[in-house]
């Protein structure tokens, strides 16, 4: 479905309401982030979203990363959302076991409690996962939240850097 423009003035109808863009959300990530020496999960300081309950979602991000070259650090990437939320995903990055800035591309179904690990080619070589999916919320609003860490503890940070972005779109009926 292509942007709609209105005319100044111009009282859009309420089905366009529900089907064009407006009701999406956006957050860009302000400033690169970096776990050294931890595969313990945690929060993104920057891109979290609030979600609504009883609401689905078209879930894209553009997560800009780089770590220790193989065998390295690698990039842990998951979500935390609010009970009885479930997501539906695949992280569209490097595989874990890639050894160079192209090859085998991940696409494996993913769930809620998914912990895939895009793989990271040295310090300084930036790479990009770009995960989506349908995220239903059930019953409780609440934050749609980034968790990420090193996949094999590194003295070598894995940097998530600026300029990352995560995006949500309503989907209506």
């Amino acid at each position: 479905m292509p942007i709609k423009d209105w005319a100044d003035g111009e009282r859009p109808p309420a089905s366009d309401l529900n089907r064009y863009p407006l009701q999406q959300v956006h957050v860009i990530k302000a400033a690169d982030e970096s776990i050294a020496s931890s595969t313990t999960m945690q929060n993104d300081d920057h891109l979290f979203v609030e979600v609504e309950a009883g609401t689905d979602y078209w879930l894209q991000a553009y997560l800009i990363y780089e770590g220790a070259g193989e065998p390295g650090g690698d990039f842990k990437v998951g979500w935390l959302a609010p009970s009885g939320t479930t997501l539906d995903w695949m992280s569209d990055s490097f595989a874990s076991t890639a050894t160079a800035t192209s090859g085998a591309v991940s696409r494996t179904y993913q769930t809620l409690t998914s912990l895939p690990a895009p793989g990271t080619q040295g310090a300084g070589v930036g790479l990009v996962c770009m995960p989506r999916g349908v995220l239903r919320i059930g019953g409780t609003a609440g934050t749609l939240r980034l968790r990420w860490a090193q996949n094999i503890s590194s003295a070598t940070p894995t940097i998530l850097r600026a300029g990352s972005m995560l995006r949500l779109r309503r989907l209506t009926t």
